[in-house]
């Protein structure tokens, strides 16, 4: 594993640029791996494609719902009681305006995760029961983030209890944002709307909440307040049936 490397030698996947180049495109890298060598099924379906015509308005809601996602985490922190409103800084007003451009500019980053995890993954795991595959899809992506509160993530002074927390609710968590990027990639047959939605995940509401709770509610908090706010936006995707089952036929009958 690349992380314990670069940590033991000094680096920390707090770095940016060390999650660049030793994480985020690793399941890009397997998928590819797989597709060409292993199976040799190829490219054709792998998602490449943005194929906006009739799917624009998932690409619009998946740079807008880590809005929705961030204002109803705030609405709920400070429902709670967790939270106080207090100033925010002019630019982080700036910064969480430009949600949706923040997704669309950062849909790279997180590209070689959605493209290993959901647009290979998820249709072979579990063929035609899309609810079980997502959940198990999302499994499996939460525990490969496991290692991660251990080799600097979250900062080199972070409690060992955040980082058993951490581990435990990316689980949810990773389950939770699967629902919504599997309904994504069902319906759009594109990696994209995907990791821009994966993007606004962790670079609008997860870091907005940093901006607007400073050190109110914690890492740990911001992860539960990130999963409960998911919630409704899941359900919605359940209640409505566009789990994922029209992609996950495709994708069942061309790995076939």
């Amino acid at each position: 594993m690349p992380w314990f490397a670069v940590y033991l030698a000094g680096g920390s996947l707090d770095d940016p640029v060390v999650q660049l180049l030793t994480a985020a495109f690793v399941p890009a890298l397997a998928a590819c791996v797989v597709r060409r060598w292993i199976t040799r099924q190829g490219f054709r379906d792998s998602g490449l494609r943005l194929n906006l015509r009739g799917s624009w308005w998932h690409y619009a809601a998946a740079v807008t719902i880590p809005w929705g996602v961030l204002i109803l985490a705030v609405l709920i922190a400070a429902a709670a009681g967790v939270w106080t409103p207090h100033s925010v800084s002019g630019s982080s007003w700036l910064y969480l305006a430009a949600g949706p451009v923040v997704c669309i500019a950062l849909s790279p980053i997180f590209w070689g995760e959605e493209y290993g995890w959901t647009a290979y993954l998820r249709d072979r795991l579990v063929p035609g029961r899309p609810i079980l595959t997502t959940f198990l899809t999302g499994l499996v992506w939460g525990v490969w983030h496991w290692p991660l509160p251990w080799v600097g993530y979250f900062g080199g002074d972070a409690p060992v209890s955040d980082a058993v927390w951490g581990m435990l609710w990316w689980l949810p968590l990773s389950i939770l944002l699967e629902f919504l990027i599997g309904w994504l990639w069902s319906e759009t047959a594109s990696v994209w709307p995907g990791a821009m939605l994966h993007a606004g995940s962790n670079m609008v509401a997860a870091l907005g909440m940093t901006m607007v709770f400073g050190d109110a509610v914690g890492i740990t908090g911001t992860t539960v307040l990130l999963c409960v706010a998911l919630l409704p936006f899941v359900l919605a995707v359940v209640l409505t049936g566009h789990t994922g089952g029209k992609r996950l036929a495709v994708g069942g009958a061309a790995a076939g």
